[in-house]
């Protein structure tokens, strides 16, 4: 294998696929390939201004315990997505400002935690996308519940989050990827999505209403199919 022959490294194709999430989002996705997406029930938020996140899941739980929190971020590899599932019901803030910045120094791909975070001022300046279900200014500082297994699947709102699959959120919620179809999902993502600005370039181009575009009269007249058409 040449230099130019070289495959990508690990880093190399999250960025790759973090770029073309940039244009094909969680809804295309999911229109696309209903049958590998699983949708992931989570009303996280951006916390510091950066709406999208991507990357292999590295999931942890804890009950109000930064120290599993400290080991994930430890282990997480680069470009990699932390997932902390705090099992309270009122969490204690498990991310703040100095998490984040060492997840920066990591090149973490993001960080997404159910519970609570904190600094979200500060969170603003670092360029790691941050989401999370609470938010409170009360730190979590107990350190005494090791996490024996690093990553570890956590189940959330009856889905389980395991090590290795795809986690994609914006501002449509959040999925999960079998890491093996991720590029075939994508590549139907892609079709879906220039169908899709085809279809709004009749509209604002041509004068086509959806009306006009899905062939609603002859539906209800029984004498034609409703479908797109750009």
């Amino acid at each position: 294998m040449t230099v130019t022959e070289q495959r990508p490294t690990d880093e190399e194709h999250i960025d790759r696929i973090r770029r073309r999430f940039a244009t094909v989002g969680c809804a295309q996705l999911a229109d696309a390939a209903p049958e590998f997406v699983v949708p992931l029930h989570l009303p996280a938020v951006p916390r510091n201004g950066r709406p999208r996140v991507c990357g292999p899941v590295f999931p942890v739980a804890t009950t109000d315990d930064m120290l599993p929190a400290l080991q994930a971020l430890a282990q997480t590899p680069p470009g990699h997505v932390l997932f902390i599932h705090n099992t309270v019901t009122r969490s204690e803030a498990i991310v703040g400002d100095i998490f984040l910045t060492s997840a920066a120094v990591q090149r973490l791909g993001g960080i997404v935690v159910d519970g609570a975070v904190r600094d979200l001022t500060d969170l603003a300046a670092i360029d790691v996308p941050v989401f999370s279900t609470q938010v409170t200014f009360v730190s979590a500082r107990t350190t005494s519940q090791r996490a024996i297994d690093l990553p570890q699947t956590v189940e959330v709102a009856g889905t389980a989050v395991r090590p290795g699959d795809w986690l994609f959120g914006d501002p449509d919620g959040f999925l999960l990827l079998p890491a093996d179809r991720v590029g075939a999902v994508f590549a139907a993502g892609a079709v879906l999505r220039d169908r899709e600005e085809a279809l709004k370039k009749a509209m604002r181009h041509d004068g086509k209403t959806l009306a006009d575009l899905t062939h609603l009269d002859d539906f209800l007249d029984g004498t034609g199919d409703l479908g797109f058409t750009p």
